[in-house]
């Protein structure tokens, strides 16, 4: 069979309001003002809960951010669902998997424990045929072994189907196991990104490019 696998935060998700909003709880607990530039700090969802964390209190002692780390998980887990919201034009996509029996499903680097919720909140992400979080296998994006696991789980032929996602790490998971991979530019893509070096099969523009593919 052909189907679709897909990134969550930047591609089929908008969580930024969400992990922002989360961040700026955590720097007030610890006594910091932040009125955090959106755009910048969007930006930086794309390398996980650690950058961000980075970025207001900077490289501490390992010990020192693994804490803070959790304990914005902590936060961003009782806020999980406040903002979050399907990017524009994305319902229509899916919608037209599911009329045409298009399996699709869902590859993130997001914890399970905190991606199963964000979708069971989203009814239009309930035709999801499989969810591989970030621990999921042992290993995350960009190793292969989480689309490996989601390919075989649908019974997917690499070669036929589509990998989407807004970072890098997405493409390079896509290609090291043989799949067609195409770049979300609607993401948490930034300035420093260099996209059209990514090797992706394709680059889109909107959400509804999608059904080009």
């Amino acid at each position: 069979m052909k189907g679709f696998l897909f990134d969550l935060d930047g591609t089929l998700v908008d969580t930024a309001i969400d992990m922002i909003q989360s961040l700026k709880l955590l720097a007030a607990e610890n006594g910091i003002d932040i009125d955090p530039d959106y755009k910048e700090y969007k930006e930086l969802i794309t390398y996980g809960s650690r950058a961000i964390v980075t970025s207001i209190f900077g490289h501490l002692d390992e010990s020192s951010i693994k804490k803070l780390q959790q304990r914005y998980l902590t936060i961003y887990q009782q806020n999980l669902t406040t903002g979050s919201c399907l990017f524009d034009g994305i319902e229509s996509v899916l919608q037209h998997f599911d009329d045409n029996h298009v399996p699709w499903g869902i590859v993130t680097n997001k914890p399970a424990y905190l991606a199963q919720p964000l979708i069971e909140a989203l009814p239009q992400l309930n035709q999801c045929k499989i969810l591989v979080g970030g621990d999921t296998t042992s290993y995350s994006k960009p190793h292969p072994a989480p689309v490996f696991h989601a390919l075989k789980a649908l019974d997917l032929k690499p070669e036929l189907s589509w990998y989407i996602g807004d970072a890098q790490t997405d493409i390079k998971a896509a290609r090291a196991a043989s799949m067609n991979s195409a770049i979300a530019l609607w993401g948490y893509l930034s300035k420093k990104d260099q996209p059209e070096k990514w090797q992706a099969d394709k680059s889109l523009m909107c959400t509804s490019d999608i059904l080009s593919l």
